[in-house]
């Protein structure tokens, strides 16, 4: 690997002059300047960024700690935090913690061990001391998905109007049993969600009956055995609100299982709008979310921080779209759903 010194000789100027090139500490004349960026070019030099960062006191790396890789929302939302975060210079270190606060614990002891210039994160489900610890020794932390209570900056969506206008939407359809499968644990997003619903209901004159709420715990087969519950005994419901895209996957794994056709039967409507909601049969009705914006938005604001800004948190909420498919229609008129 080339040197800063074969990279002067190469050129025929001074390491100083390659150094102020590299770095952007002084002006350099334009003639210089591209003699040295040509010898970089040609000897392929790499800046030893260790060192650098010994210098500057950054190492021009953000963390990024989401808690479910899996699910379609976050790479969208990790494609917003690089593509921002290489515009101004940075890399971008990946981390999923299994919604598990241990595990968020280890990732940001390791991310800061890394000195890394801030973070941001996905907040997990449970205790976040490692979280406000974090915040509290100054460290620049912008929170996505989950609104928090706590100081900083965040970026989320408009949850409960989301949730609203899907159920409003079944509502109009003529639907007055709607069941919704949620996460109901400590998540605000899921809550507001939840809140959502029920202000759609009360506003329809209608009240949700004992067991419409199902919970499924963000994954697939939870949402199966939901949707199972919801569809099961003498008086299911006509229509399902499921809040996100692995919930909505394990719903319709249940309808083609049990041989119940959507949205003859009954009708779906997802919150989420991944890629495959469209290519889906029948394509599905979605709330769809704003992921990349979500994580670009984090971005800008966490650089804002890590260059000094000292301004009261800011918080962006991103407004939801919902897109009417074919997952949803009218409820049949012979209520032809009784499976015990």
């Amino acid at each position: 690997m080339a040197t800063m010194r074969e990279v002067a000789e190469y050129a025929g100027v001074s390491i100083t002059t390659v150094s102020h090139v590299i770095n952007q500490t002084r002006f350099v004349s334009e003639e210089l300047a591209d003699r040295v960026s040509q010898a970089i070019r040609k000897l392929e030099y790499r800046p030893d960024q260790r060192a650098r960062s010994l210098r500057t006191g950054s190492t021009e790396t953000l963390a990024a700690l989401v808690s479910d890789i899996s699910n379609p929302f976050f790479p969208k939302v990790v494609r917003g935090i690089e593509d921002c975060a290489r515009e101004s210079g940075y890399s971008v270190l990946l981390s999923n913690t299994d919604e598990s606060a241990e595990t968020e614990r280890v990732n940001l002891s390791t991310m800061l061990e890394r000195r890394v210039d801030g973070f941001i994160v996905a907040p997990s489900i449970g205790d976040s001391d490692a979280l406000e610890n974090l915040i509290r020794h100054g460290t620049p932390v912008v929170l996505i998905d989950r609104p928090d209570d706590l100081p900083v900056d965040q970026v989320y969506s408009e949850n409960e109007r989301g949730a609203y206008e899907a159920t409003k939407h079944l509502i109009d359809l003529g639907h007055t049993r709607i069941g919704i499968v949620a996460e109901i644990a400590d998540i605000p997003s899921f809550r507001s969600r939840v809140v959502g619903w029920k202000k759609a209901l009360a506003q329809g004159g209608l009240s949700p009956h004992t067991g419409d709420l199902r919970q499924a715990g963000l994954e697939v087969e939870g949402a199966y055995a939901a949707a199972k519950r919801l569809l099961s005994g003498s008086d299911p419901v006509s229509a399902i609100f499921s809040t996100n895209n692995l919930m909505t996957l394990g719903v319709f794994r249940y309808l083609k299982d049990a041989g119940i056709s959507c949205p003859q039967m009954v009708s779906v409507i997802g919150f989420d709008d991944p890629d495959w909601a469209s290519a889906f049969s029948p394509a599905i009705t979605s709330v769809a979310q704003q992921p990349y914006e979500m994580g670009y938005k984090a971005t800008e604001l966490l650089l804002e921080r890590i260059k000094g800004d000292t301004s009261p948190p800011k918080t962006i909420c991103l407004l939801c779209e919902l897109r009417i498919r074919e997952s949803t229609g009218q409820p049949a008129a012979d209520s032809p759903l009784s499976l015990d």
